[in-house]
């Protein structure tokens, strides 16, 4: 048997996306509400993991040009965990407020993974996860 190459193109299979049911984080009960993620395979992941990388680079740069240290807040970590998270969706289902269904845009995203962390975090979990993909 051979390696068939064309089968096996993770970023090609983790750009396609894999839907997961959340579920709660105290009772690990299905919640009836669906987010389909990119893997941390994908080309979208990784291009933005080097867009990151590259501007932590540019930042560590200018501060040792300036003889300074690079300093990042709680709050700066936040951001970025939460931006690594929302360009990981490709879309959900099921998740509403106040009875009202929330359409999935980048805005909507960010607000829901900041104040709903356990989202983000299951969100991360399945993403790398490559046996979902």
């Amino acid at each position: 048997m051979a390696l068939d190459l064309s089968v096996t193109n993770l970023p090609e299979i983790h750009e396609s996306g894999y839907e997961f049911e959340l579920v709660h984080p105290g009772t690990k009960e299905p919640l009836g509400a669906f987010v389909k993620v990119r893997g941390d395979m994908s080309k979208v992941v990784k291009a933005h993991f080097r867009k990151r990388f590259n501007e932590v680079q540019q930042q560590a740069k200018i501060a040792k040009r300036r003889n300074q240290e690079v300093e990042t807040s709680l709050d700066e970590f936040e951001d970025l965990a939460i931006a690594d998270a929302v360009v990981r969706i490709i879309g959900w289902r099921g998740i509403q407020e106040e009875g009202k269904e929330v359409a999935f845009t980048q805005e909507n995203g960010e607000r829901v993974l900041r104040a709903h962390p356990w989202i983000r975090e299951q969100i991360q979990e399945v993403a790398s996860e490559v046996s979902n993909f």
